[in-house]
């Protein structure tokens, strides 16, 4: 197996651009959509979403989407921050108690079910991420891009084109190119993307063209909108 190029910053407390600033200008939050489908088995928090929604998701595309703006509006929330705050208390649940707002995750959660909304998983790209992914992958010039799992593991080369078959799901987590300009990477428990990129790379494609998020700033680390604000 050949050594990643990059890794997931090490502790939650590590700003993003001062873990990359060796090798990249910038680095973007790029959030995975919720989903919308009705008449889909419902969700329970600590489930996986089940194959056969995210089949049907990637088949219909954005139309399914929800963006996390639209969940706070929905949940009466004062912005996305809030999103990620209630959605780290799904799935492996691993936020701080002293940072926790259990109360926002289970009014978020109702408000989903009833209107047949699924969170994202955890540590993986939602099917509508990985179309745009694919979108993104071509713009910046790359016909091929190495795939890999959680850090690094697993390498192996996948099309930019086989992001934005339908048909099909990809097996990744963290991608990269051969000429190491931009770096994709989610941690096993978060909600989303960081999409790290050079100068070179940011003139050719910027991300939010292509994914809801925003650009980190000096002190974002993992507790953006958790409790120890930042970004």
């Amino acid at each position: 197996m050949e050594t990643a190029p990059f890794s997931y910053p090490g502790q939650d407390e590590t700003p993003y651009r001062q873990w990359f600033a060796r090798d990249f200008q910038s680095v973007f939050v790029a959030l995975n959509p919720f989903l919308r489908l009705p008449g889909h088995p419902p969700w329970k928090n600590g489930d996986w979403i089940p194959e056969s929604v995210l089949k049907t998701a990637k088949t219909q595309g954005p139309s399914c989407g929800v963006s996390w703006q639209e969940i706070a509006d929905m949940c009466g929330f004062a912005s996305i921050r809030q999103v990620n705050r209630a959605l780290r208390l799904t799935g492996s649940k691993r936020l701080p108690p002293e940072f926790a707002c259990p109360e926002e995750t289970e009014h978020m959660l109702r408000a989903c079910a009833a209107r047949s909304i699924y969170p994202p998983d955890e540590g993986r790209a939602s099917p509508l991420l990985e179309l745009s992914m694919g979108a993104f992958v071509q713009a910046l010039g790359h016909q091929e891009v190495v795939a890999a799992g959680h850090w690094g593991v697993s390498q192996s080369r996948l099309p930019a084109h086989d992001l934005l078959d339908k048909s099909q799901e990809c097996d990744w987590v963290e991608l990269w190119p051969a000429d190491l300009s931009f770096y994709c990477t989610i941690y096993t428990d978060y909600h989303y993307y960081l999409i790290c990129q050079t100068s070179s790379s940011l003139q050719k494609a910027r991300p939010e063209a292509y994914f809801e998020g925003f650009y980190a700033e000096e002190d974002t680390c993992d507790f953006w909108g958790i409790g120890r604000l930042s970004g």
